[in-house]
């Protein structure tokens, strides 16, 4: 009986459960979280789940918005976020957290202060993306509904990562990314923007969920440029694609391109990979990009003749060009800013530390004189399930 006794005393002591256990009904999970700055204040806006409306079965026309926004304001972000227990009436869960959307007047005054706060936060994950709002603040862009998720920061996550991949305008950052990117003397930051299309003021309202043409969407827009933590200006869409191609981020895009005899074509890129290399040559720093790609022909609208492998080269010299110049545009958009958003700098880091020791003080100024060889590879693979288009015929 002493040793039975003495057993369930020790299975006692190590089965102790969850000392800090927080049950459904006495928490509010926050999905998304937007920042933004008035003045000298910092707005706070936080989007929680509604779990009631989530597992509701109500008809289309009676769907109710499964979130709502919690708002707080003060003289500090710290402040600013204690100040949500006034309005929140359970506790705010922030491990589920899947974006985090700036404002553009925060960004341009530096974001260093916003992602100290939050790396100390132990209850955060570092896995969810970072954003920037674009037209609109961080908290207009929280308040917008989405008819095809009911939970409106799940569609701006799966929205990111789909077009990351099959686009090429935006890039993934998390938290982890971004503060490896600012502490690092040679690579400056990049964030999607995400801008409200259509109308604003019916973005919030139920009017959005229950049309089959919603009058406004959240979409996706090119990258913003900051120069070590504070934002200084926007890529335009092809800009965007060409810092991703350099990057190795685009898995698959469309490139139009024009025929010679009129009219243009659409080529599928199904695959790309690059690498970026800089080393010194005659004590001067020089940045080497290479592109290798793989491509299908997805659409013909002029006369060509797919059949001639002189066709397809010529083809394959234009993809190359076009590819080329788009990331040489990206680079030049980069050094107007004076931002050294593809790692030239770090690359040049990893192939001669003490020559870069020396240089990388005045590493800015370095950057816009910074020769950089493009080369791409690119392949057609593959031209469709038809070599002749019906469309000549008809001709």
């Amino acid at each position: 009986m002493i040793k039975r006794a003495v057993l369930i005393v020790l299975i006692l002591l190590i089965i102790t459960g969850c000392w800090n256990r927080k049950e459904l009904d006495q928490i509010s999970i926050a999905t998304a979280i937007g920042i933004d700055k008035q003045g000298e204040h910092y707005d706070i806006s936080v989007q929680l789940l509604n779990s009631d409306e989530i597992t509701s079965s109500k008809g289309v026309g009676q769907r109710q918005p499964v979130v709502t926004l919690q708002i707080s304001s003060g003289s500090t972000i710290f402040e600013s976020f204690r100040k949500l227990t006034t309005s929140s009436p359970r506790k705010i869960l922030s491990s589920h957290l899947r974006v985090l959307v700036l404002g553009e007047e925060l960004a341009g005054e530096g974001i260093s202060k916003v992602l100290d706060i939050l790396s100390r936060d132990h209850e955060l994950r570092s896995d969810f993306n970072i954003l920037l709002a674009r037209n609109a603040t961080a908290n207009d862009i929280l308040q917008v509904l989405t008819p095809l998720e009911k939970i409106p920061a799940n569609k701006l996550y799966s929205s990111l990562v789909s077009s990351e991949k099959n686009w090429g305008v935006t890039s993934n950052v998390d938290l982890h990314q971004l503060i490896y990117d600012l502490v690092d003397p040679g690579k400056d930051p990049v964030l999607s923007s995400v801008h409200i299309k259509g109308d604003q003021k019916k973005a919030k309202s139920r009017e959005n969920l229950n049309s089959v043409l919603p009058p406004a969407t959240l979409e996706y827009k090119s990258l913003g440029v900051f120069h070590k933590d504070q934002f200084v200006g926007w890529l335009t869409d092809r800009e965007s694609k060409g810092y991703n191609y350099a990057l190795s981020n685009l898995q698959s895009t469309i490139v139009a391109l024009p025929c010679q005899a009129g009219g243009k074509m659409s080529i599928e890129l199904m695959s790309s990979r690059s690498k970026i290399k800089a080393r010194f040559v005659d004590q001067q720093p020089q940045a080497f990009v290479n592109v290798q790609a793989e491509a299908n022909i997805g659409e013909i609208a002029c006369k060509l003749n797919l059949n001639s492998t002189y066709t397809i080269q010529a083809i394959e010299e234009q993809l190359n060009e076009e590819i080329k110049q788009t990331i040489l545009d990206a680079v030049g958009k980069a050094k107007a800013y004076r931002s050294d958003i593809f790692g030239f700098g770090a690359a040049l880091h990893r192939s001669n530390y003490k020559q870069w020791n020396h240089m990388k003080d005045n590493w800015e100024q370095a950057f816009v004189d910074l020769p950089v060889q493009v080369t791409v590879h690119a392949r057609i693979r593959r031209t469709g399930s038809v070599v002749e288009s019906f469309l000549d015929q008809m001709e």
